[in-house]
């Protein structure tokens, strides 16, 4: 780049990609129909309104974000606790491994 020159133009990044905002799409319809208006977080004990869909089986583990089996509302409290992977989450089926169940490990 010479100096003073004009700089080089860019094409920002989407923010996401056509097929992911479809998914979404279709993701907030299932759940919707899953879960109504007003859900209320799953962990047991809770009784907070939710405000996150969560996948137990995680995308990058082969899950699906569309199919209802593979959601879990959650409010943002417990949501985050999974971050950690408790084994609380993977005894009540909130957490999923690919291979099968968490005693396989």
């Amino acid at each position: 780049m010479k100096r003073g020159g004009p700089l080089p133009r860019y094409t920002e990044l989407r923010a996401q990609s056509k097929k992911r905002k479809a998914e979404n799409r279709e993701r907030r319809k299932v759940a919707h129909a899953t879960f109504g208006t007003d859900p209320v977080c799953a962990r047991p004990g809770c009784s907070r309104w939710a405000d996150d869909c969560h996948e137990p089986l995680t995308r990058a583990r082969g899950g699906s974000i569309t199919d209802p089996e593979n959601m879990a509302p959650l409010c943002r409290s417990c949501h985050d606790e999974l971050n950690d992977e408790p084994q609380w989450a993977y005894d009540i089926g909130l957490l999923k491994h690919s291979w099968g169940t968490h005693d396989e490990r």
